[in-house]
């Protein structure tokens, strides 16, 4: 076996490669590193919608060129008031991945969210049917706590066969901070 052999077979061993998924087929998002310049609805990034929950504004959704994973910046959801989430999602036409699982990944940086009670922060994935919830992942067993540097984190979820639309991003909930970068989905063959 050549040396360039071994030092690939270590690298993998130590984890220092990620190997892509050789059945994982990837469904277009508009803009998943929020490097477009134009706006969106809203006036938020384009091809994204920022939603909280009822109430006065209490999340504040914004480009960061500051704190960045890839190219020029990221996106950041803020808590500035009393309600409990504010998430930033991407509405995919999902008919023609309905019956499949499929994978959503992202750079995530969290700062001041706290490390116990109902919050955090994560990505979601939310299967519907007009106006119905059929499945959802949201990552509440394994929420996003406290102060980190960036990190890649992804969900899946299969989708039941009804599917027609898929959304797609990241939510915060509770007080802090969170960073979302670079954004890939696709589905994944099982």
């Amino acid at each position: 076996m050549c040396i360039r052999s071994l030092a690939a077979l270590l690298a993998l061993a130590l984890g220092a490669v990620e190997v892509p998924d050789a059945a994982a087929a990837a469904v277009p998002l508009v803009n998943p590193g929020f490097e477009s310049t134009r706006p969106g609805e809203g006036g938020h990034p384009e091809g994204w919608t920022a939603i909280q929950h009822a109430g006065d504004e209490s999340y504040d959704f914004a480009l960061d060129s500051g704190q960045k994973q890839g190219g020029t910046q990221s996106v950041r959801i803020r808590r500035i008031g009393p309600e409990p989430y504010g998430t930033i999602m991407q509405v995919v036409d999902a008919t023609t991945l309905a019956g499949r699982t499929v994978r959503l990944s992202a750079w995530v940086r969290t700062d001041g969210v706290p490390e116990s009670g109902r919050g955090g922060a994560g990505l979601v994935l939310t299967a519907m049917r007009g106006s119905s919830i059929l499945a959802h992942e949201f990552m509440k067993k394994a929420r996003l706590r406290g102060t980190a540097d960036w990190k890649r984190v992804s969900i899946e979820l299969a989708l039941p066969a009804r599917t027609t639309r898929l959304e797609a991003g990241a939510t915060l909930e509770g007080d802090g901070t969170v960073w979302v970068d670079d954004f890939a989905l696709e589905v994944v063959e099982r």
